[in-house]
Order: structure tokens, then C-alpha cells, then sequence
């Protein structure tokens, strides 16, 4: 799988290709690729670096980002899959939520959908739930308004940036 991360104002390219349970070939930028071995807990990540280095840090998942957490540093990543870094790349300004949308900020799997077409959401409402790298993620309504369609139902598989929810905005 090939992705852009973004931070702050840098992109960079990563591929990430499982190699068995827990295990993943990482190439991040021009660097050699590295076999990394991964293990996820409610929000805890731990990976190992062959021999040379460990790391822990606490994720969490947004409408539009991921927020990493170690050692009391916060980090705020964008993950967008081929398309949606040539769309921004274009400076057609996809993101992985805006406003009447609610999108996958990254590959996953649908759990459970929070809402039906023509219920009435409010800001920060939790609209659908995907699991992405073992760990579930509430994605959440950014205005109010009105479902006007459901893109997604439970066990779909999704891209980064995919449509899940779209909203019509509230008047007034």
C-alpha cells in the first residue's frame, strides 16, 4: 500500500506491505525499506525496528488526520492514498473530511454505521466507526445537517479519502 504523510508542511512517501502477522516492510521517502514489527492495543503502538530501536506511542484518528502522542509530543499527520495526494498535489485541496462529507482519513474496514439517510447530525456527532490498523476509529459529523446518503454498510472495505457519509448543511 502507498501513501503521503503529511506534517506540518512536509509530505512524505511511505509504502507499508504486511509481511506476515504483525510484521510489515516499511519505505519511508528514498530511505532503504525496513522490516518493522508492529503490535496494536487500544491505541497503543509499539514497533520494533529489526534489533536497533523500539518505539511506543499513543494513536488516535480524526475526521481528517491522525494524531500521534509519545513522550509528551503531539503530532498531527495526514494520510492520503495515491489519488487524494494527486488531487492536493494539483491543488484541488482533497482532504480527508470537509464539511458536508464525512471520509475514511485511511484504508479500513467498516464496523458499524452510526446513522441512517435523512437523520438530523450535529457538529462532532459520531456518524461511522472504521477499524484501520487494529484499532477503531469514531469518524464525526463537522456540521450539522441532515444525512443525505450513506456510501458505506458494515464489512465494507475502504480506501483513504473514500466517501463514507454526505451531509446537507443545516439552514440558518
Amino acid at each position: 500500500m502507498r501513501y503521503t504523510i503529511e506534517m506540518r508542511d512536509r509530505s512524505v512517501a511511505v509504502e507499508v506491505d504486511p509481511q506476515g502477522p504483525g510484521r510489515y516492510r516499511v519505505k519511508l521517502g528514498d530511505a532503504p525499506a525496513r522490516i518493522v514489527e508492529a503490535d496494536v492495543k487500544d491505541g497503543l503502538v509499539h514497533l520494533l525496528n529489526g534489533t536497533s530501536s523500539s518505539h511506543s506511542f499513543r494513536v488516535g484518528a480524526t475526521d481528517d488526520a491522525v494524531e500521534v502522542h509519545e513522550g509528551g509530543l503531539r503530532a498531527r499527520l495526514t494520510t492520503l492514498d495515491p489519488r487524494a495526494a494527486r488531487l492536493r498535489a494539483r491543488g484541488t485541496g482533497a482532504r480527508a473530511g470537509s464539511g458536508d462529507r464525512v471520509r475514511s482519513p485511511m484504508p479500513g474496514r467498516v464496523v458499524q454505521v452510526l446513522v441512517a439517510e435523512g437523520d438530523a447530525v450535529q457538529p462532532g456527532q459520531g456518524v461511522v466507526i472504521i477499524e484501520a490498523m487494529k484499532m477503531e476509529n469514531e469518524l464525526r459529523a463537522e456540521i450539522a445537517g441532515t444525512v443525505a446518503k450513506v456510501h458505506v454498510k458494515v464489512d465494507d472495505r475502504v480506501e483513504g479519502n473514500a466517501d463514507l457519509i454526505t451531509l446537507t448543511p443545516a439552514e440558518g
